[in-house]
């Protein structure tokens, strides 16, 4: 096999570990809280250290249970905005972790943004079908650019 070909094929494998990472997150929203926290987070970052093979990867680890351990809910609006913003900042920022370290700071910025950004958008005003839609793809917005950018 040529080395465009293999190289299609560690694309399509990390994009099926972003769908399973995504699924973890999206469970872990709905019972099982230590999915999303421990599990998907080890899962990323771990990937992230074997097709990088950098130990750098894995100081994001722990920030990352941190991270994912926050919680966002409230009934006030406000509030609601407020908290999913902070999450979306703090995820954003630890899943960006390793590309700060490379100084990718393209990466991490749009990492940061798009995670605050798509956390309120989608979080309070939820224009998906449903709730474990919502997650599904706020799961793969945490995971894609992290793996998808290692080397």
């Amino acid at each position: 096999m040529n080395d465009e070909k293999k190289l299609q094929f560690r694309v399509l494998y990390k994009a099926l570990i972003c769908i399973v990472f995504a699924f973890l997150y999206a469970w872990g929203g709905m019972e099982m809280k230590w999915l999303r926290r421990f599990v998907a987070p080890s899962l990323l970052v771990l990937s992230m250290f074997y097709f990088s093979r950098d130990w750098k990867s894995l100081l994001q680890l722990p920030l990352m249970f941190i991270g994912l351990s926050l919680g966002y809910g409230s009934d006030f609006l406000w509030v609601k905005i407020l908290k999913r913003g902070v999450f979306g900042l703090v995820n954003g920022s630890t899943s960006s972790l390793y590309n700060g370290l490379r100084k990718k700071w393209l990466l991490v910025g749009f990492q940061i943004i798009l995670i605050t950004a798509a956390y309120i958008a989608f979080g309070v005003w939820n224009p998906l079908p449903n709730a474990r839609t919502e997650e599904m793809f706020l799961g793969l917005m945490i995971a894609v650019i992290p793996l998808f950018s290692t080397e």
